[in-house]
């Protein structure tokens, strides 16, 4: 059985930064085949630690693909048609608490909103600076906050807009590995740019991949 990813709490404290690259790289390579290289042109919908699964090398598994509600949407921009797998459909009420929406890119909020594929490269984003920051954007009453931010995106980038230093956004398990700051740093940006608000700015996911390639060789 493959284990979810969780990125904070007692599951990842062990977890490396070469883990966590690893991680990362691992679901960009597949959210990049999912939206450029698959027979058709997929829009996943609903990334998220718990879709990500690890196996005993830690190389992640994106799941949750929910063939029966495969649909199919019109139109030729890749970034913005294809088929649907995911969770509930966008202009369903969603069955789940708010506090998963914290994933789920601006657009991909509003009701009745087609799905994109730059939702799911806002999603990764997100997912990527829980890995970094070791902080959740999920708020929940049965955890300490003290690790988690309400909006990680917005926490992230106003710090970097403030010139915080990295020590105070990134994991403290992380700070242990001196080697790691530059391509921790490197990393951040590639989040950043996938959590723009504006869709039209965040790369294609296939270049998330490329980029992120780049760290650590």
């Amino acid at each position: 059985m493959v284990p979810p990813l969780k990125l904070n709490g007692q599951p990842s404290s062990s977890l490396s930064w070469s883990t966590r690259l690893r991680i990362a790289k691992g679901t960009a390579r597949g959210l990049a085949y999912l939206h450029e290289c698959s027979p058709r042109k997929f829009v996943h919908g609903d990334i998220k630690p718990s879709n990500i699964l690890l196996d005993s090398d830690f190389q992640p598994h994106i799941s949750d693909f929910g063939l029966n509600r495969l649909i199919t949407i019109t139109g030729n921009n890749p970034s913005s048609s294809g088929g649907f797998i995911g969770g509930a459909l966008p202009y369903l009420k969603s069955v789940q608490s708010e506090r998963t929406n914290n994933y789920k890119a601006p657009e991909a909020r509003v009701p009745g909103s087609k799905p994109t594929q730059k939702w799911d490269i806002y999603s990764f984003g997100v997912v990527l600076l829980e890995l970094l920051s070791g902080k959740s954007p999920e708020l929940s009453p049965t955890t300490s906050t003290s690790i988690e931010v309400p909006d990680l995106v917005k926490w992230v980038r106003k710090g970097f807009e403030e010139e915080v230093p990295l020590s105070d956004m990134v994991d403290p398990v992380l700070l242990q590995e001196v080697h790691a700051k530059k391509e921790v740093l490197a990393a951040f940006h590639v989040a950043l740019a996938c959590t723009e608000a504006d869709p039209e700015v965040r790369p294609r996911m296939k270049t998330v991949a490329e980029n992120l390639e780049k760290i650590g060789t």
